[in-house]
């Protein structure tokens, strides 16, 4: 029971400490997003301070795309508006070299991408927001 309990507390501990507060509520679906590395947490804080973002949203777990090779769960989709609207969805990599990701990662990626043309919905791998061409 005491196992139970400690691994409890550090998984509790270890999700409230993985969480980027919004601040510009009116962007998310919710005050908080969970975040799995620094590369997401920066992701989030420059959709919410990003004045062409209208909404964005990490992705939830059960949001998954089947593919040959098992389902596949995008990271972010937001929305912007300039001139027009635009919906993008992107998978957060801390690198772009795909030689240095899993080999199954990069397939789930390719077989997200041609899910997402066949929809018209602008997908990328990006390292950062700064790559998205809006």
């Amino acid at each position: 029971m005491s196992q139970i309990e400690q691994e409890a507390e550090e998984g509790i501990v270890r999700y409230l400490s993985n969480l980027y507060q919004v601040q510009n509520k009116d962007k998310a679906l919710f005050d908080a997003i969970e975040y799995e590395s620094e590369v997401e947490k920066q992701f989030a804080m420059d959709l919410d301070n990003n004045e062409n973002i209208r909404l964005f949203v990490k992705l939830p777990g059960w949001f998954k795309i089947e593919t040959p090779i098992g389902p596949y769960n995008p990271d972010w989709a937001f929305v912007t508006e300039r001139d027009e609207k635009l919906y993008f969805v992107r998978e957060i990599k801390s690198t772009l070299d795909s030689e240095e990701r899993r080999t199954k990662e990069n397939q789930k990626t390719l077989c997200g991408r041609k899910h997402f043309e066949t929809l018209e919905v602008n997908f990328d791998v990006v390292t950062s927001l700064s790559e998205v061409k809006m």
